[in-house]
């Protein structure tokens, strides 16, 4: 199960890997917060609990040694909601729509 191929929640990570829920909720606060992985759905439960579907944000890190220096390089995953939000923030520096009639 991973979640760079589609969102997953955390309960589907617990459940699949047998990791206890707070455990997953705590790693989970920790990718977001790193930028790692993100929220990309919210969504309700048949009784009525909300939850969240989280996906990779990474595409790639490679990670080589030479001469007993490390060095990594991250190539983020570019999100059409990312995209959308950049082109955005571009066009409108204050994001607010004028409408004239």
């Amino acid at each position: 199960m991973r979640t760079r191929d589609a969102p997953v929640s955390a309960l589907v990570l617990s459940k699949n890997y047998g990791i206890p829920i707070t455990t997953v909720y705590r790693r989970i606060e920790e990718l977001v917060q790193a930028g790692l992985l993100g929220a990309v759905k919210s969504s309700r439960t048949s009784d009525g609990k909300w939850y969240e579907l989280y996906r990779s944000l990474l595409r790639r890190i490679q990670v080589s040694f030479d001469e007993g220096n490390m060095q990594v390089e991250v190539e983020i995953n570019d999100h059409i909601a990312d995209k959308f939000t950049r082109v955005w923030s571009s066009l409108a520096p204050t994001n607010q729509i004028l409408v004239t009639s």
